[in-house]
């Protein structure tokens, strides 16, 4: 599932993908996006080198990310970190039930065999592809 905070980067993507500077206020307006939310998403796009903020009278923020490059995924877990379908697929999991049954959860495998056809599509879209509906879609 995508958050609202990876919609939310998406419509700032799309907002900036003119590679102009924008002020902040007026891509929130535009995109219908609150301020406070953006200024945290603004702040891990731009440690994930995809946006660049600028200060002053004329500051703001623009894009500097490579669209063609920049997968859904790799957008995904710039956000998210992680986007498992399952808390259980997260590394470092201790699953009760394994712990109590001492033994494989195939629900476990099945869901990681199902969550390794999603990254790999997810992989497969490019936000320019998103944005554009281009060749991954």
């Amino acid at each position: 599932m995508i958050t609202n905070e990876t919609d939310y980067a998406i419509r700032i993507i799309r907002a900036l993908e003119d590679g102009q500077i924008h002020p902040v206020k007026s891509v929130c307006e535009e995109e219908n996006i609150p301020l406070k939310f953006a200024y945290k998403i603004l702040r891990k796009l731009r440690d994930a080198d995809i946006v660049k903020n600028t200060s002053g009278v004329h500051g703001g923020t623009r894009l500097t990310g490579d669209l063609n490059k920049l997968t859904l995924l790799d957008l995904m877990n710039v956000l998210e970190n992680r986007h498992d379908l399952r808390k259980c697929l997260t590394p470092g999991y201790q699953c009760d039930w394994v712990e109590k049954k001492h033994c494989l959860c195939q629900v476990h495998e099945g869901l990681m065999v199902v969550q390794d056809k999603i990254d790999t599509e997810l992989r497969k879209i490019t936000i320019n592809d998103l944005l554009h509906g281009s060749p991954g879609l």
